[in-house]
């Protein structure tokens, strides 16, 4: 019997013990966590490996109470993993492996792996959210107390893009690039997740924005969950709407085709026209 291929990236504890990583970890005290860790440091859900573009791994804190740290340094954002890098979570410490295969250590033959990163266009919406005045919390408070305030939002915003059918598709630092491929009953969901936001600013520390849009997007990379990499014109977008809504002033700020496309599940204002850089022309953008 031929042996399957090596896994591309794993855990290892101090006690010999192997995880290996094939979609997004979550690692705690929860039966319902992927690691289970058995030790009252950790917290319920203490912090998430989440697979990024096929071959990125990012830790992230998800506002434990006794945090979380890479190679002795506490993690505030999330971070990215690197071959060798030590994980300590509460008193549990990991080494995280990724080392360098060649295709046919992987199992295959670069035609094989080149099948990996088939491109394919499919249409999607696109939400990218933000912390306002990251740079501040840190600078006007401990490290411990900035990490907690980070960790816990980006534990809510993952759990109201995972209840609504979404996928986050990359963190970026103090924010994050969410997705959800257009299928029946879709803008049911991405509308929920609109709400569950606005709710979410009215009322919790830190004040984040968001920013919504839908199009067409290339998706290569070898997915995992369905989190592939992303690009295009309309991800490029959705970016430059952040930054408006940031010289806007607006909290959740929404293009013309996501709004159309919700229609009456929501209920939009009409803020301008404005201009995005490196997009020909001005665009009709509305808040809510």
């Amino acid at each position: 019997m031929t042996p399957g291929p090596p896994p591309r990236a794993w855990l290892d504890s101090t006690g010999g013990e192997r995880k290996v990583l094939e979609d997004n970890c979550v690692l705690g005290r929860s039966a319902e966590c992927q690691l289970v860790l058995k030790d009252p440091r950790i917290s319920r859900r203490h912090a998430m490996i989440h697979r990024q573009g096929g071959e990125e791994f990012w830790l992230v804190d998800l506002g434990s109470a006794n945090g979380s740290r890479v190679n002795g340094r506490r993690v505030v954002q999330p971070c990215r993993l690197n071959d060798g890098d030590e994980i300590e979570l509460g008193g549990i410490t990991f080494k995280f492996r990724q080392p360098t295969l060649s295709p046919a250590a992987r199992g295959g033959d670069d035609a094989t792996v080149a099948t990996l990163f088939e491109i394919k266009t499919f249409d999607c919406w696109l939400l990218v959210a933000d912390m306002v005045g990251s740079t501040q919390l840190l600078q006007k408070t401990d490290e411990g107390k900035a990490a907690s305030v980070t960790g816990q939002w980006l534990a809510r915003c993952n759990l109201i893009v995972e209840t609504h059918r979404g996928a986050i598709n990359k963190y970026l630092g103090d924010g994050f690039l969410a997705y959800w491929s257009q299928k029946a009953g879709m803008e049911q969901e991405v509308a929920g997740a609109l709400q569950a936001f606005k709710k979410l600013r009215e009322g919790s520390d830190p004040l984040f924005r968001v920013a919504l849009h839908y199009g067409v997007t290339v998706a290569g990379g070898a997915p995992s969950r369905g989190e592939e990499s992303l690009a295009g014109k309309d991800v490029n977008f959705v970016f430059r709407m952040e930054d408006l809504a940031s010289n806007l002033g607006t909290g959740l700020l929404l293009s013309q085709a996501a709004t159309q496309r919700l229609g009456e599940l929501i209920s939009a204002e009409p803020c301008g026209n404005h201009s995005l850089a490196g997009f020909e022309g001005s665009f009709p953008f509305f808040s809510f």
